[in-house]
């Protein structure tokens, strides 16, 4: 079943992405979320956005900036994954999709996090079994079709994926606001590794040296696996 997560350690101090993206997930998520009597009216009531798509490589960060985005916004967050909601039954997919949306009304001010959405509402084609189409443009797709009601409930939909295109054109529709995640910069690797270090006594290491040899990797990519020979020269072999 999908993780309901409530006690989140993850803040934006722990999140090495761009400035820009987490400045735009507060404009976006954070505000409504904090101040929901303010965007009931006027102008913000009627320009406040009801979905968000954060794209880009796996390993960026995708997940984790949601979740410092809950932390700081005060709020609870459903995190679903496609394994939670797919179902080999016909009909099942679809009512796990909308229990989804039942539970965060109920659990409001709530961020839901559908991980791996191209997995969940992928593009459909005349190839597709019936029952298929129907977890995308069935009652599963209620929950996103219902932009004013999530606003007004204190539910907001952040779908993150690597392969955008996949995705169903009526669900990009709907998650109107995109973010590219990218892969982190020689600066964003550095601060990656400070992160994972933190609290650790390496004085021989050189993090500025490292950080610009791993042209390419990811965050998930410096945490989980052996940061050793570059250009043939040995600077560090350390499982963080």
């Amino acid at each position: 079943m999908f993780s309901l997560l409530v006690s989140l350690t993850t803040n934006f101090d722990n999140v090495c992405v761009d400035p820009e993206i987490i400045q735009s997930l507060k404009d976006i998520v954070f505000f409504p979320l904090k101040y929901p009597a303010v965007f009931k009216t006027g102008v913000l009531a009627r320009e406040s956005i009801g979905g968000v798509l954060l794209y880009g490589p796996p390993g960026t960060g995708k997940t984790m900036v949601c979740r410092a985005l809950a932390r700081e916004s005060g709020v609870r967050m459903l995190q679903v994954r496609p394994s939670d909601v797919m179902n080999m039954w016909v009909g099942e997919s679809e009512k796990l999709a909308q229990n989804v949306f039942n539970l965060a009304y109920r659990l409001a001010p709530c961020i839901i996090l559908f991980d791996e959405i191209d997995s969940i509402f992928r593009s459909r084609t005349s190839d597709d079994r019936h029952h298929t189409k129907n977890t995308v443009s069935g009652r599963a797709m209620d929950g996103l079709q219902s932009a004013q009601k999530n606003r007004d409930a204190g539910v907001v939909v952040v779908g993150a994926t690597n392969r955008p295109f996949d995705l169903d054109e009526a669900v990009l529709r709907r998650l109107p606001t995109r973010l590219l995640v990218k892969l982190p910069d020689e600066t964003r690797r550095k601060e990656i590794l400070q992160v994972h270090l933190q609290g650790e006594a390496f004085p021989d290491v050189q993090l500025d040296e490292i950080a610009r040899r791993t042209n390419g990797y990811s965050g998930s990519d410096l945490k989980s696996q052996d940061v050793s020979s570059y250009g043939g020269q040995i600077l560090i072999s350390i499982k963080l």
